[in-house]
């Protein structure tokens, strides 16, 4: 499988995935530091990826740093797949496994 670079909509890269991956993410800009669009930066971009939008639920869980505990992002609980994210806080690149929740 291949990865997928996954850029805001001023084209900064907020994190790696693999391709055929089913997501449906609620992520934050963390390229705030460097970004000369910080007002875009401050707003919560959602991702969709894999899927119609009405295909996802509405229910959410939140992704943390498994280094420093920090909020990365938001998934829902049935998007399956593989994020590659660097932590804005302590700056070590984390990949995480995302998978569905069994009801």
């Amino acid at each position: 499988m291949r990865n997928v670079q996954i850029k805001c909509n001023r084209e900064r890269r907020l994190f790696d995935t693999i391709d055929g991956s089913r997501l449906k993410v609620l992520i934050k800009c963390s390229n705030t530091k460097a970004c000369p669009y910080k007002s875009d930066c401050l707003r919560t971009t959602e991702i969709i990826l894999g899927a119609e939008k009405e295909a996802f639920d509405e229910f959410y869980k939140p992704i943390n740093c498994p280094y420093c505990g920090k909020r990365l992002f938001d998934v829902t609980t049935d998007s399956v797949g593989i994020i590659t994210i660097k932590c804005e806080m302590c700056g070590k690149v984390a990949t995480i496994p995302v998978i569905a929740d069994q009801i």
